[in-house]
This record gives C-alpha cells, sequence and structure tokens, in this order.
C-alpha cells in the first residue's frame, strides 16, 4: 500500500490512557483478512478478540453477545453497509466503540460512519501495528480520523485555500488524466510501468480523494472542477 494512505491518527479529545485488556469484535466477510486481523491483534497484547462474524446479521448478534469495548467493522458487507449497521449496534452496546474499517475512504462514507456515531474510520491499508493503535485509542473515546480526514472536515473556508484535488500526488495525476482519456486499469499499468495492484490501488485513491464514489464520477469531478484536462 502507497505511503499516502497511511494515517496520522490525530486524536481529537484528550483521555486518561487505558489499562486492563480491550475488548473486540471483528465485522468483515473477507474472512482470510477478518482473521489475519485478529490474528494480528492478539499477538500484540492488550486486546482479545471475542468473535469474527461476516455480516450486519452475525455482527449484530455478536456485539449483542459480547458487548465489546471496540467492533471493527467493515463498510460493505453481504447484508448491507457497515454505517447503516453503526446506531444498530450502539443500540445494542451503547458502551461499544465503532472503528470503521474500510477500503472506501470517500468523503461521503466518512461523514456517513461520523453521523452514524461511529468513533473514527480506519483505512483497511494500514500497517497493523497502526490498526492495533487505533483499537486501544478509540477504546479510550478518542476520536481516530487522519490527518487528510480532519482536513476534509473542515468547510471550504477554513482549509487553507485548499482546492479539491490539491492533495493528489503527481502519480495520482498521472492516473487521473489517464482515466480521464478512457485507459483501462490494466493499460494504465502498462502505460506507467507498474504493477496492475498499484495501478489499481492509485485509482482508488484518487477516487478518494475526489469524493467520488467510482471511476466514472472522478473523472466527471477531474472535468467539472479543472483538475485536468479532457482528452
Amino acid at each position: 500500500m502507497t505511503d499516502d494512505r497511511e494515517q496520522d491518527m490525530t486524536p481529537t479529545a484528550a483521555a486518561e490512557p487505558r489499562t486492563g485488556t480491550v475488548t473486540v469484535v471483528v465485522v468483515d466477510d473477507h474472512l482470510l483478512l477478518a482473521d489475519a486481523v485478529a490474528t494480528g491483534l492478539r499477538m500484540r497484547g492488550r486486546t482479545t478478540v471475542l468473535d469474527v462474524a461476516a455480516s450486519c446479521a452475525e455482527g449484530l448478534a455478536a456485539v449483542e453477545r459480547h458487548r465489546p469495548d471496540v467492533c471493527l467493522l467493515d463498510q460493505r458487507l453481504p447484508d448491507g453497509f457497515g454505517t447503516d449497521l453503526i446506531p444498530r449496534l450502539l443500540a445494542a452496546s451503547p458502551g461499544t466503540k465503532v472503528l470503521l474499517v474500510t477500503a472506501d475512504d470517500s468523503v461521503d462514507v466518512l461523514h456517513q460512519a461520523l453521523a452514524a456515531g461511529a468513533v473514527g474510520i480506519v483505512n483497511k491499508g494500514q500497517r497493523a501495528d497502526a490498526l492495533h493503535e487505533a483499537v486501544m485509542r478509540a477504546a479510550e473515546g478518542i476520536t481516530i480520523l487522519s490527518a487528510r480526514d480532519v482536513q476534509r472536515l473542515l468547510p471550504s473556508s477554513e482549509r487553507g485555500g485548499q482546492q479539491l484535488g490539491d492533495d493528489l500526488t503527481p502519480r495520482e495525476r498521472d492516473v487521473l488524466r489517464l482515466l480521464v482519456q478512457g485507459v483501462s486499469t490494466r493499460d494504465i499499468a502498462a502505460r506507467l510501468f507498474i504493477s496492475y495492484a498499484t495501478a489499481r490501488n492509485h485509482i482508488q485513491s484518487v477516487i478518494g480523494k475526489l469524493g467520488a464514489h467510482n471511476k466514472l464520477e472522478a473523472v466527471t469531478i477531474a472535468l467539472r472542477e479543472n483538475i485536468v484536462s479532457g482528452p
């Protein structure tokens, strides 16, 4: 995962350091990833993963049963969206802090997660150490947001003149120009001499930074806002 996806998690409220073990429920339908997350948290200590669930229904049942300190919640689940599930989780277990863990870092998902009551949002590109730290902070009641997410939450008048697309890296701009030209992900990789996976990651980062939901919307925004020129 590229460095521009790393999170410098910014606490927005002070809290006393937590003592004791933090209990966690992981809700993610990608079971290999969910099991890896659970194993990684256990290895780093001070956390106990009580359950791993693969759907909204299973996640709600697990949180009702265990009432964990923290719920790590995926956004896209087979039977719904994590952001829609958050209020139900909090109603079932008011003491649980919900962290949305997702590859979709669009500004809409960010707003939806916080409005629903999540304590923060963590990108799936995070290293295990950063995720463990986020869990520990969330259990203390600290809001977990990257510096970029904090910036995106500010009104435009408070962003220091930053315009949409200013945070795109040079490589992301190259990718966006090719997207505007209608080039496929595979051909973008070939033209830029990068792997298909890297091209796909750049595209997802571009989509997120523009607040879009897909490639077509990212292209529409880029042309509308004159971020890059057309074909």
